[in-house]
């Protein structure tokens, strides 16, 4: 039997509820949606990330936790679950995130390992056991994957302390590793996580951002 996965979105303390990100017309479904709380209505448009007025300032979104569930099982397996997104030029360019001197404005992704290189080939997601619920002061920021993500901070020399620009996984050929090997046999059940977290600049256009096509992809047999 050919098997049926969906994406979800993990919101508040651990070990978190699970909400579907799918094409269902009902708003708080479809999609996600970045901003300085741990919610999971893409509807939502009352907790903005705040543009910096000083030049070397950066803001950040609550992060975003995701994994897939495969709810109908494979024949065999599922293994080797990589994902990536792609943009016209980067997300800082497509997204119009400003810039700033402390970190550069995109949308990032948590990572475990010390190269972008190891990040395409060994495992970099987490296990749902080890789910971080997002962190920051609501409406205002929120805080970094790297140093507050319990996960990635202590991990061993990540790239980047724990963060690195999603614009490195940009293809299949390039994806991001989140858990290799088998993800699950002929059964049911969740995969690793990721996170990701939008930084803006200044001199950031205000407003909302055109919608964007993030893959998980599998080998299954």
């Amino acid at each position: 039997m050919v098997a049926v996965t969906r994406i979800e979105q993990i919101t508040g303390p651990a070990p978190g509820t699970y909400h579907p990100r799918d094409s269902n017309p009902v708003a708080q479904h479809s999609g996600t949606r970045y901003m300085t709380s741990d919610q999971y209505d893409s509807a939502l448009t009352n907790y903005p990330i705040p543009i910096p007025t000083n030049d070397g300032g950066v803001s950040g979104s609550y992060w975003v936790t995701h994994c897939l569930n495969v709810t109908t099982a494979p024949d065999t397996y599922i293994k080797n679950l990589r994902y990536y997104q792609t943009w016209n030029t980067s997300s800082k360019e497509d997204w119009s995130l400003g810039t700033s001197s402390s970190w550069n404005p995109g949308l990032y992704i948590g990572i475990s390992s010390s190269t972008i290189a190891d990040a395409r080939k060994y495992t970099q997601g987490f296990p749902t056991s080890q789910y971080v619920q997002a962190t920051g002061v609501e409406g205002v920021y929120g805080n970094l994957i790297s140093g507050n993500h319990t996960y990635y901070a202590n991990c061993a020399n990540p790239a980047s302390g724990g963060m690195v620009l999603i614009d490195n996984f940009n293809s299949l050929s390039n994806a991001y590793m989140v858990q290799s090997g088998q993800v699950v046999g002929n059964t049911t059940g969740r995969s690793y996580c990721i996170v990701t977290q939008v930084l803006v600049g200044s001199g950031a256009t205000a407003g909302n951002k055109d919608d964007k096509t993030a893959t998980f992809v599998y080998t299954e047999a």
